[in-house]
């Protein structure tokens, strides 16, 4: 997993639209570095955001080293989808 995740690969791993990701930054909710052209969200606040998400669902605990495999995965899948583009 990256040290910072884009928006576009935060909506894809809260299942929310990069537009509601960027509303939860701004509102304050989201932890993130603004770049040039966007935000950059820290790998820490992808787990924890992941985590609430897993907890959320009512489902188990996941390590730390799965919960990221599961996010490369799902980033890697919806980016070929896509054709490359984050």
């Amino acid at each position: 997993m990256h040290d910072h995740l884009s928006t576009q690969q935060l909506a894809w791993v809260l299942d929310r639209s990069p537009g509601t990701i960027r509303d939860r930054i701004k509102d304050g909710e989201i932890e993130a570095i603004r770049i040039v052209g966007g935000y950059r969200i820290p790998r820490t606040e992808v787990l924890r955001l992941a985590r609430e998400r897993i907890d959320a669902e009512g489902r188990p605990a996941v390590p730390d080293r799965d919960l990221e495999r599961l996010i490369d995965e799902m980033i890697a899948t919806n980016e070929g989808a896509a054709g490359g583009s984050t």
